[in-house]
């Protein structure tokens, strides 16, 4: 219900908006629909920086931006035909791979037809690719973060992600029965139209936080809500993170609970922490990295050198500390930024300073200006 209600609330919001947009705007030069199921929310928000700074593209770029259901834009495929310069679109990976190429083959039939390009928007958490047939069928192929060596993609990965895998092969947990059973084996000769976009640092609940400054007055050492339960396939990625955390309960100020809180507690933990370790989710990045960073605190999470995200905020040693998958040397990563304050600000400065920048129009901008040169 409360997912219903949100994206309803997100839908009125890209209508409302695109009519503020096109109020006394600059005339477009570039026209470009977005469609999409609106089916996972957090999919939906890679959209979110371009309803944020909507006016922006429409008065630097000549980019103008229209959203559209799915279902109204099947019904209106023929009344769309030679309106749109860029068709994007977007759908939710639990639907079968032939529905999707089928619906992917109508919208590219409609660019075909006017003479536009087609990109497909992946918002799937994870970095892989799970239809790789849309690689052909699309212009582009945006995702929110890649491999940063191709060769990656031609493994084959137990469920749906090189994540699910590892949970694979540290706690022999079957994804057999899973929604995805398996997926990978992408030749990187194949990928030439993979562009990589921005993560869920832009996001809307990101956009939304207030930065806090990185001080020395902080009561709790290191803070992670890392607790998933057993029956959950993350808690092969986040137990190890708990266990690793409780082991150092002794030495320093740690807080790592297992129950659920409200946001607002959740905040004033962040906020009182110098510390946040910051697990795997779905995918390698996850809101959580951002909130911490926002909320003055260093962050700490597993090595991330496999991925590349934009902005760039997993630099080791500059905006935040790697640590083994297993969480084995969190204590050798912690205890010497916990005995060094200005380390410990420095890192927390220069990341909080990166994220401000990035959620800046004119660095979103930036992004989507090397996304239509790209077309």
């Amino acid at each position: 219900m409360k997912g219903r209600m949100r994206e309803a609330k997100l839908r009125i919001a890209r209508r409302v908006g695109g009519i503020r947009a096109s109020a006394r705007a600059a005339p477009a030069t570039c026209r470009m629909l977005l469609v999409s199921d609106g089916r996972e929310y957090t999919s939906e928000q890679q959209f979110a920086p371009i309803w944020r700074h909507q006016r922006r593209l429409r008065h630097d770029l000549g980019l103008a931006v229209r959203w559209l259901p799915l279902d109204v834009a099947l019904a209106q495929l023929a009344r769309l035909s030679g309106r749109f310069d860029i068709v994007g679109l977007k759908l939710s990976f639990r639907r079968p791979a032939d529905e999707i190429e089928a619906i992917v083959d109508r919208f590219r039939a409609l660019a075909d037809g006017a003479d536009a390009s087609l990109v497909y928007f992946d918002g799937d958490d994870d970095s892989g690719i799970l239809w790789p047939n849309l690689l052909d069928r699309a212009d582009l192929y945006v995702k929110k973060h890649i491999f940063h060596d191709p060769a990656a993609y031609a493994a084959r990965f137990v469920g749906k992600s090189n994540l699910t895998t590892y949970v694979a092969n540290a706690t022999g947990r079957s994804f057999a029965t899973d929604i995805i059973p398996s997926a990978g084996g992408i030749d990187p000769a194949a990928l030439g139209k993979l562009h990589l976009g921005w993560s869920i640092a832009l996001d809307d609940k990101i956009a939304g936080l207030s930065p806090h400054r990185p001080d020395t007055d902080r009561p709790i050492d290191i803070c992670g809500r890392a607790y998933v339960s057993p029956e959950n396939w993350l808690h092969g990625l986040r137990a190890p993170a708990v266990a690793a955390l409780e082991a150092i309960e002794g030495r320093w100020k740690v807080k790592v609970p297992r129950g659920r809180v409200s946001q607002a507690e959740y905040d004033r933990e962040m906020r009182a922490a110098k510390i946040c370790v910051s697990p795997f989710g779905y995918g390698e990045i996850c809101w959580r990295d951002f909130e911490a960073i926002m909320s003055g605190c260093l962050l700490v999470k597993p090595d991330t050198r496999h991925i590349r995200s934009l902005p760039d905020l997993f630099v080791a040693g500059e905006t935040y500390l790697p640590v083994a998958w297993d969480y084995s040397d969190l204590e050798a990563v912690c205890a010497p930024v916990l005995a060094d304050d200005g380390a410990r600000l420095a890192i927390a400065r220069t990341a909080q300073n990166k994220l401000i920048e990035a959620l800046s129009g004119t660095w979103f901008l930036d992004r989507m200006g090397e996304l239509i040169r790209r077309l």
